[in-house]
């Protein structure tokens, strides 16, 4: 005797079938609209499927395990609490089959048309030999037998042919479950992928079985590319993701299955699917070099600047990142168009050490924030946690005075001299000064740097005067050359 699992799952077949197989009507409907009904209601293990279609009624209602001979065309033995109804009507003509268990293997198998009884070998047997095929393949009663046997005729390829004729996605995944409890041969996994990856139209029941499976179809290389390559297959990115992270658990997944994933994520067209992706992805702890930089490169189909955000600084967390993997970052940071996500990327890469190629890369980027505040942010930054050249300083202090805000200036040059800066580097500043239109601002400047300059060289001195003389007020003039003197 089946569990009530057993029951559940006939009950959903079953369903299936009402919604998508009214074709098992007699009669064709004359009319290509059809408006469909159904009902379902189950208690005490017993369900009943009704549908209804221009006119034609069908229902099954069922009750135990049921097994169908080997031509699919009668039953051949029910479990002692089994009980199968089938009936259809079309347009007021109603044919009904009752099939009870007595117990003991017997079985009582009634036939009526209409109200009336009628003969089970003369009419009633004919009629469920018509029409049970068509149920068996598409409620997925007697699978476990049916399976069971075909696997014994003819072992995996002789199932596969089956699920080949098998109209019902559920059904199909079904067999192709109870298959896989068989013996079946590692070297055969990618068949069995093929053929439901082909067959199966539903993204929901294609990713089930593929999820369901991942464990043991990771562990042969050819069924695991055979698995996502399926994954591409499906329609729905929110599918996909959930067979690929699947996927990724554990710590199996070789290099090509890793380049199968980035594929795949990269032809999804939600941003928050390939977010979740490459987030699973990035979770890894085998990861190459090789793997981030494609990743990275991966992350230019995400058209958010705020998932691409994520992605990308969650993979600067990752240790000892090359230089290929850094010009991959560059070239995908240059697509964000915000100004606030482009500095938090930038930001969060100016707390590694830099190689001053991937600086020089850095500083192009800068230049495309237009944003003052958020250009002086990062150059705030750049200058409190990398050490610079005097050409790379330059550079940074050039970034500087092309903003149009005396205000922004004025802090990021204030920033600067709080660091300890060569004369080299201070002249720079001072000469930078010389950008700011603001007399306040430019005084500011020169106060906070009056200290270091007064008791500085004669060169030191001469900057910081050819400063001064950029303001226009005589008072702000006298109080910048008074701090020096």
């Amino acid at each position: 005797m089946k569990s009530s699992s057993t029951f559940v799952s006939l009950f959903f077949t079953a369903l299936i079938l009402v919604l998508v197989k009214p074709a098992l009507a007699q009669e064709q409907s004359a009319s290509s609209e059809s408006a469909t009904s159904y009902t379902v209601n189950s208690g005490k293990n017993r369900y009943r499927y009704t549908s209804n279609t221009n006119g034609t009624e069908f229902s099954i209602e069922m009750r135990g395990k049921i097994e169908v001979s080997d031509d699919d065309r009668d039953i051949k033995n029910m479990s002692d609490d089994g009980y199968l109804e089938v009936s259809k009507t079309v347009f007021g003509s109603k044919r009904t089959i009752v099939i009870e268990s007595l117990g003991g293997g017997k079985m009582k198998k009634e036939y009526y048309e209409g109200r009336t009884l009628s003969s089970w070998e003369s009419s009633g047997k004919a009629w469920l030999s018509e029409i049970l095929p068509e149920i068996v393949r598409s409620t997925g009663i007697s699978a476990e037998s049916r399976v069971n046997r075909f696997y014994k005729q003819g072992g995996t390829s002789a199932v596969l042919a089956e699920i080949g004729k098998i109209e019902n996605d559920h059904v199909r995944v079904q067999y192709a479950n109870l298959l896989l409890q068989k013996p079946v041969q590692p070297s055969e996994y990618t068949s069995i992928i093929k053929v439901i990856a082909g067959k199966v139209d539903s993204d929901h029941y294609k990713a089930e079985f593929l999820r369901t499976n991942a464990s043991r179809f990771l562990q042969n290389k050819e069924s695991a590319t055979a698995m996502l390559a399926a994954t591409q297959g499906i329609g729905s990115d929110h599918y996909k993701t959930e067979v690929i992270k699947k996927a990724l658990e554990g710590e199996s997944t070789t290099p090509e299955n890793i380049a199968l994933v980035l594929q795949t994520a990269g032809k999804m067209e939600s941003d928050h699917y390939i977010t979740e992706v490459l987030t699973s992805l990035l979770n890894k702890s085998n990861f190459s070099d090789a793997t981030l930089a494609e990743l990275i490169h991966t992350t230019k189909t995400i058209e958010s600047d705020h998932y691409k955000t994520i992605i990308l600084t969650k993979a600067l967390d990752k240790p000892n990142i090359s230089k290929a993997a850094y010009q991959r970052l560059i070239e995908t940071v240059s697509d964000i168009e915000s100004d606030h996500y482009l500095s938090q990327v930038i930001n969060h890469m100016l707390g590694k050490k830099l190689t001053p190629e991937i600086l020089s890369g850095t500083f192009t980027i800068i230049g495309s924030i237009e944003s003052d505040h958020y250009r002086a942010d990062v150059l705030s930054t750049l200058l409190r946690k990398q050490g610079l050249t005097e050409a790379q300083y330059t550079s940074v202090l050039n970034l500087c005075a092309a903003m149009g805000s005396d205000h922004y200036k004025e802090q990021v040059l204030h920033k600067a001299l709080t660091n300890s800066l060569t004369d080299a580097q201070t002249i720079i500043v001072l000469q930078t000064v010389k950008s700011i239109e603001s007399d306040h601002y430019a005084t500011e400047v020169l106060l906070a740097a009056a200290p270091k300059v007064k008791n500085g060289s004669t060169t030191l001195k001469d900057a910081y005067r050819d400063a001064a003389r950029s303001i226009g007020s005589e008072t702000y003039y006298g109080k910048a050359l008074r701090a020096i003197d």
